[in-house]
C-alpha cells in the first residue's frame, strides 16, 4: 500500500509539473512559413525546438535541420503562444510590392492541435504587425545558419 501511495504521489507530481506554464516543446504550434517568387523560393517549419529548412521548390523533405537554442526556443514560443490563431487568417499586409515583384510572396501557417491556421499572404521581409517579431526571428535564424 505505501508503495502504492508513493508512487501515485510521484505521478500526481510529475503530471502537475508537465501541466505548468513552462516552455514545452508540445505547447507550441508547429509554424510553416513559405516565400516565393520567380528565382526565389524559401520553406521554412518550426517544430519542437529544430528549424527545418528548403529552398528547392518542389522537395518532398526539408533539406537542412537546424536546433533552436534554449534562449531563442523561449522567444518564439512566447512570440508564437501570444498570436491569436482564430485571428491569424484576417491579418492586415503592410505593403503590397509583391504585386509588381518588389519583394516575394509570402505566407505562415500555425497548426495547433491538428487544426491549421492560415494567413493570407504578405510581402517576405514584410510581415503584419502582429507576427513581426516571430517571422523575423525565424527568418534570421534560417539566415544566421545560412540555409537560404
Amino acid at each position: 500500500m505505501k508503495r502504492f501511495l508513493i508512487l501515485s504521489t510521484l505521478i500526481l507530481t510529475v503530471l502537475a509539473c508537465s501541466g505548468s506554464k513552462n516552455f514545452s516543446k508540445n505547447d507550441v504550434p508547429t509554424i510553416f512559413y513559405e516565400a516565393n517568387t520567380r528565382g526565389f523560393f524559401l520553406a521554412i517549419k518550426v517544430e519542437n525546438q529544430v528549424l527545418y529548412t528548403s529552398n528547392e521548390r518542389d522537395f518532398k523533405e526539408y533539406s537542412n535541420k537546424i536546433e533552436i537554442s534554449d534562449t531563442d526556443w523561449k522567444e518564439i514560443s512566447a512570440l508564437a503562444k501570444a498570436v491569436d490563431l482564430e485571428k491569424v487568417k484576417d491579418l492586415k499586409w503592410p505593403t503590397e510590392k509583391r504585386y509588381y515583384d518588389g519583394a516575394a510572396f509570402a505566407n505562415i501557417i500555425f497548426e495547433a492541435k491538428g487544426i491549421k491556421y492560415p494567413a493570407n499572404g504578405f510581402d517576405h521581409g514584410f510581415p503584419p504587425a502582429e507576427i513581426e517579431k516571430l517571422v523575423t526571428k525565424i527568418t534570421n535564424l534560417a539566415e544566421k545558419n545560412n540555409e537560404y
